[in-house]
C-alpha cells in the first residue's frame, strides 16, 4: 500500500475515532426554562444588575457583585461542584411591574446538581428575609420553596429544585401580589419537561480536577458548615425586585436617565418611587441655567423648592 494511501487511511480512522465526540451535541438550555404564563411578561434585556441569557460561574459571580452582593465564594462552589454553563431568562409584567426569574444550572453529574441545591436551601432558611416555607406539589419533587419579605414590603417567592444534572431556581417578586401559584406552575412545568440527563458539552466543568471535587463532595457536611459561616448568605441570591419602566416598545431599560415610572410620573431612588413633580433626581443631568433636568427621554422644569415648615 502507498504511502498516500496509508495516510489517507490514517486520516479516515482518525475521522471515525472523533466522530463520536464531535456528534454529542450539548443540550440546548433555553428550552428548559418555562414561557412566560402570559403575553403581558415582558422581557427584560440583559443589563449589569441583571442575569439574561448564557452564563459561566465567574459570570454569576460578577452578577451577584454588579447586583450589590458580595460574591463570596460561589465561583469556587459552582466549580467544585462541576458546574459546566447556566442559563437565565427574566420578564417584568406589564402594568404590575411583577418580575419573573428563571434560570438553571447545569452539572457534570447529579452529585454536584444536589450538592448545590442543599447549599441553597441552607442559604434560604438563614436568610433574614425569609419568612416561611411554601409547600410544594408532589409534581416538583427535590424542591422547596420559601416566602422572602423586604422590608419595602416586596415579597419574593423562591423555588429551587433539581432533577438529574441539572438545578432550576424560578422565582417571583412583588409590591402588591402575592404569587405562588405562579411559581409553582412554571417550575412544574420545568421539571417535568427536563431530561433525566442532559448532554453536558465534552470536557465541560473541570475546572477544578476530579480528585478535589470529589474530596469536596464526600465531605459536604463540613463545605456546608463553613460556607453558612462564609457566603451561604451571599450564594441566596435574594436580590431586592427592580422596578423596570416598561416603554412602548414593551422591554424595560433603565435609558440614560433615571429610572422613570411608565406614565413619567415617579423616578426611582433605589429603595422608593419619587414624584417628580415634587423633586428632582439629585444625580439626574441639569440644563447649563440649572432650571430643568433630563429624565432619559425630555427635558424637564426642576420643581421648586418645597417650603419648609
Amino acid at each position: 500500500m502507498s504511502t498516500r494511501a496509508l495516510s489517507g487511511l490514517a486520516f479516515a480512522v482518525l475521522a471515525i475515532l472523533l466522530a463520536p465526540l464531535g456528534a454529542q451535541a450539548a443540550t440546548d438550555l433555553h428550552p428548559l426554562l418555562a414561557a412566560p404564563p402570559s403575553a403581558d411578561w415582558l422581557e427584560v434585556p440583559s443589563t449589569p444588575t441583571s442575569l439574561v441569557g448564557d452564563f459561566t460561574a465567574h459570570d454569576y459571580a460578577t452578577y451577584l457583585q454588579s447586583a450589590g452582593s458580595s460574591p463570596g465564594a460561589a465561583e469556587f462552589d459552582l466549580n467544585l461542584y462541576g458546574f459546566t454553563r447556566g442559563f437565565a431568562l427574566e420578564w417584568a409584567q406589564r402594568g404590575t411591574h411583577d418580575v419573573l426569574v428563571e434560570r438553571v444550572f447545569e452539572f457534570r453529574d447529579a452529585r454536584g446538581a444536589r450538592s448545590w441545591y442543599t447549599l441553597l436551601r441552607l442559604g434560604a432558611k438563614r436568610s433574614t428575609k425569609y419568612t416561611n416555607d411554601i409547600p410544594m406539589p408532589p409534581s416538583v419533587p427535590n424542591s422547596f420553596g420559601a416566602l422572602f419579605t423586604w422590608p419595602d414590603g416586596t415579597r419574593q417567592i423562591r423555588i429551587e429544585f433539581w432533577k438529574g444534572n441539572v438545578e432550576f431556581v424560578v422565582h417571583t417578586d412583588s409590591l402588591t401580589n402575592d404569587l405562588p401559584a405562579t411559581a409553582i406552575a412554571q417550575a412544574a412545568t420545568e421539571y417535568a419537561n427536563a431530561p433525566s440527563q442532559t448532554q453536558v458539552p465534552p470536557g465541560a466543568g473541570q475546572v477544578v480536577n476530579n480528585w478535589l471535587r470529589n474530596i469536596g463532595i464526600a465531605a459536604g457536611a463540613l463545605v456546608v458548615a463553613l460556607a453558612i459561616v462564609t457566603t451561604i448568605t451571599i450564594v441566596l441570591i435574594t436580590r431586592r425586585r427592580r422596578p423596570s419602566a416598561l416603554l412602548a416598545g414593551g422591554h424595560a431599560t433603565a435609558a440614560s436617565g433615571p429610572l422613570m415610572s411608565t406614565d413619567g410620573a415617579y423616578w426611582w431612588d433605589g429603595q422608593l418611587w419619587r414624584d417628580a413633580s415634587v423633586e428632582a433626581p439629585a444625580t439626574a443631568q441639569r440644563s447649563p441655567d440649572g432650571a430643568h433636568w433630563w429624565d432619559g427621554r425630555t427635558w424637564r422644569p426642576v420643581p421648586a423648592p418645597r417650603p419648609i415648615g
